[in-house]
């Protein structure tokens, strides 16, 4: 069971939901993948119940190779781990249960921030999140008619640092997975609930570190660095999806 895991790192959004997934639980409950995906398939709930709490998904392991996972909400992730025992599965429960709602908080009071005019409140949330991704896409819906041009042409007209969940976008990936594919290939590491380039990166302007009001300090990726991923994945037969 991995306590360094940074609490933000527990629920994502994806669909426009607020979820976890089957890596994530296996992560910070020390279990098997495939015991966990045993478990939530061997649940006695009803179809009503596991429709919506329990998506199919993929992800991408470091040979490059799609397998199975879930994408679990909040409820479908109480009713999952409920059995799980020990104090450390109780801290964890604890720490996930408080992120959901911390997130679903930070979600309603973007809702009320937000000068978009989208109909659906989830969705209008995750465009504030990830104005970046935004900006990306609407320059392909206007230039789609355009010839295309080289990925990292349209990397390199900003000059913005990136966080991951944005570069992790470009590959169908959510954060969670991208920052494990990178740490599986020997590009990052974790320290505590940081990451970090390992040295012989380090000191190729790849990442910045930003540092926020509340005192903590980020790693971010500036364009350099995306276009060095996109190069370095590529070799690994790693591509974007867009």
């Amino acid at each position: 069971m991995d306590n360094n895991i940074n609490n933000s790192q527990l629920v994502f959004i994806e669909n426009e939901k607020v979820v976890t997934d089957s890596l994530m639980v296996a992560e910070v409950f020390g279990k098997r993948h495939d015991h966990v995906m045993r478990d939530i398939e061997n649940l006695e709930c009803s179809s009503d119940f596991r429709l919506p709490n329990f998506g199919e998904s993929t992800f991408v392991n470091e040979q490059g190779r799609r397998f199975r996972k879930y994408l679990l909400s909040k409820d479908g992730l109480m009713f999952l781990v409920m059995g799980y025992r020990g104090a450390k599965a109780a801290e964890m429960k604890e720490r996930y249960i408080a992120e959901f709602n911390r997130m679903e908080q930070f979600i309603k009071e973007q809702i009320k921030m937000s000068s978009y005019m989208i109909k659906n409140p989830i969705e209008r949330a995750t465009r504030w999140i990830e104005e970046e991704k935004e900006r990306m896409l609407l320059e392909d819906k206007l230039t789609e008619q355009a010839p295309k041009v080289e990925f990292h042409d349209k990397v390199l007209r900003s000059k913005e640092l990136l966080t991951v969940t944005t570069i992790a976008k470009d590959f169908g990936m959510s954060a969670i997975e991208f920052n494990r594919l990178l740490r599986l290939h020997g590009i990052q590491y974790r320290q505590g609930n940081k990451w970090h380039l390992y040295d012989r990166y380090a000191d190729k302007g790849y990442v910045d570190y930003v540092t926020y009001e509340q005192g903590n300090t980020l790693m971010r990726w500036t364009q350099a660095g995306r276009l060095f991923l996109y190069e370095f994945l590529k070799e690994q037969k790693i591509l974007p999806a867009c």
